[in-house]
């Protein structure tokens, strides 16, 4: 501006016949204009930084801009379609809304736990980023979780929780509801029975819907059927099956156009892998107990050891020296037993789910070696006496489950926990799993070969391992897509207020914006006003000047 100013006021050489009576004029007319350019920078300047500010958009006040963490609903119900849209679309549309007006910034991510997805932060790119790369499908959404993990990061933040669940606010805490009208039906149980599978269906509809129910085992079609789900309510349907083993897939089509929002809930799975156990010495109740766990293949051969089979049952007081592969060790039967109490259990174990070992009897050889600690090995059963008696270990490619005692020499074979323990433990050789969406897959792949954190989509998962993991939704509360929730309780916050006042509104410029703009078109028009030459009163010099009559023109005589 400064350069433009001098150019523009730059003086012309001009060729003329005598030069005195030009140096009178420029005498006489020399105050006003050396006065005049100055002047009009001064309006210039004041007109751009006028501008400039008002481009900026300041905000009057003293307090600082106050922190805001925004908690995101993940679940399921977050992905269903409304009329007016996604509701995961529509929660971050007016998050990105409250970045505007805010100071540091957070964002948690509401899922099966709270997860912080960026931490507090100034930067808005960021926030953007991490809000655009939200994924929604986990079984339910932690709220109170997500609330509790955004306060201890900033007590006395701005909470701002968006969710399609009903949630009341007050304090700092508010409910933004993206709920809709999405109706919806959907799958929200599917178990394999003895001989048979359950299909449970809910509706969130107002009015009944004939839903078709399509069952395949390993993608091969199975059974089909049509379910009438009552308004609001829940119908089901059976299928009778001649072999329960292999991975089953239930689908369903809704008869009704428009009633499904949500597609999560559209297909769920469930089922194992067939696997095979080859038993050394045959016993009662050892193999009874492998034939009650479906998909299982039993067969009996004294090279139990050396033939292929996913599980081996051998009868040997020593696990040292096995080849990979998976196996269930129990100790031949001791001539002169001692009869011992088991007292003590790892109930936290997944091998003893439903297993209470609790007072029973086991014959230990006196003469069999001691279970040496550590190597791997982890006690699971011990006697009043503290001796071990039932142990596991996982390492090499080594699979154990080891008893000290017979089948033949406890009580434990004419107990409910016999058969639960086998059972257990067939399901932990086969590594099969059932997750809820948004269950974690450390390290997982799916069967195309991408590589997936969290499950949030049905399917068939397999980690590297080998465990097959089947992924569905299964969730009553989620399938029925809560509708609009009722208004956030307590007094309004800040945001409120700040929304009240223009800072968070969708407003071109602030109020203080307006006022710094008008100041700088009164510049401008004054510096038009002084450039147009127009009568204007005195104005003081800007130079300073040597000597009292310095820069005066000569009197006229």
């Amino acid at each position: 501006m400064v350069l433009l100013h001098f150019v523009r006021s730059r003086r012309r050489r001009q060729q003329v016949s005598a030069l005195f009576l030009w140096q009178r004029a420029r005498r006489v007319t020399e105050r006003r204009k050396r006065i005049a350019p100055t002047w009009l920078l001064v309006a210039k300047v004041l007109f751009v930084t006028l501008a400039a500010l008002a481009l900026a958009r300041p905000v009057i006040g003293g307090a600082a801009r106050p922190d805001l963490i925004l908690v995101v609903d993940a679940s399921a119900s977050m992905t269903a379609r409304d009329s007016d849209g996604v509701r995961l679309d529509k929660a971050r549309a007016q998050a990105e809304r409250l970045l505007r007006g805010a100071g540091r910034v957070a964002l948690i991510r509401a899922g099966l736990d709270a997860r912080v997805v960026v931490p507090l932060t100034s930067d808005r790119a960021l926030v953007r980023r991490g809000l655009q790369q939200l994924r929604a499908g986990d079984r339910s959404g932690d709220l109170d979780r997500a609330i509790a993990v955004a306060q201890a990061i900033e007590p006395g933040a701005r909470v701002e929780v968006f969710t399609d669940q009903p949630h009341a606010g007050g304090g700092t805490v508010r409910g933004h509801d993206v709920a809709g009208d999405g109706v919806n039906v959907g799958i929200s149980a599917f178990d394999l029975g003895l001989q048979q599978a359950y299909v449970g269906v809910v509706s969130n509809s107002r009015r009944p819907i004939e839903v078709r129910v399509d069952l395949t085992r390993d993608g091969a079609p199975v059974a089909s059927g049509t379910v009438l789900v009552p308004a609001d309510g829940t119908g089901s349907i059976t299928f009778p099956l001649a072999d329960v083993r292999g991975i089953y897939r239930a689908a369903i089509t809704p008869q009704a156009d428009g009633a499904d929002a949500l597609t999560l809930d559209d297909v769920a799975y469930a089922g194992a892998r067939p696997i095979s156990a080859a038993v050394e010495v045959p016993d009662d109740a050892v193999m009874k107990a492998l034939a009650a766990v479906p998909g299982v293949t039993v067969r009996t051969n004294p090279r139990a050891a050396d033939i292929a089979a996913d599980l081996r049952v051998l009868t040997r007081a020593d696990a040292a020296g096995l080849a990979p592969g998976s196996y269930l060790l129990f100790a031949p039967a001791s001539s002169d037993p001692v009869y011992r109490v088991i007292a003590e259990s790892d109930r936290g174990s997944p091998l003893l789910r439903f297993v209470d070992l609790n007072d029973v009897v086991v014959g230990l050889d006196p003469r069999r070696p001691a279970w040496s600690a550590g190597e791997g090995w982890h006690l699971l059963a011990s006697t009043a006496e503290l001796e071990p008696v039932l142990r596991y270990r996982d390492r090499g490619g080594v699979q154990v489950l080891q008893a000290a005692f017979s089948p033949r020499q406890t009580d434990l074979v004419l107990r409910a926990a016999f058969p639960a323990l086998i059972a257990n433990y067939v399901r932990e050789v086969r590594g099969d799993a059932r997750v809820a969406l948004g269950s974690a897959l450390p390290g997982g792949t799916t069967l195309d070969g991408a590589a997936v954190d969290v499950a949030l989509t049905p399917g068939i998962y397999l980690e590297p391992g080998g465990t097959t993991v089947l992924a569905s939704l299964d969730s009553d509360a989620e399938s029925r897509l809560a509708g609009p929730a009722a208004p956030a309780s307590g007094p309004p916050g800040p945001a409120a207020a700040e929304r009240r006042n223009g800072v968070l509104g969708n407003a071109p410029l602030r109020p203080l914006a307006w006022l710094l703009l008008a100041l700088a078109v009164l510049a401008l028009t004054v510096e038009w006003w002084l450039w147009s030459g127009a009568p204007r009163p005195r104005l003081p010099r800007l130079r300073a000047r040597s000597g009292a009559g310095a820069g005066r023109p000569p009197r006229a005589p």
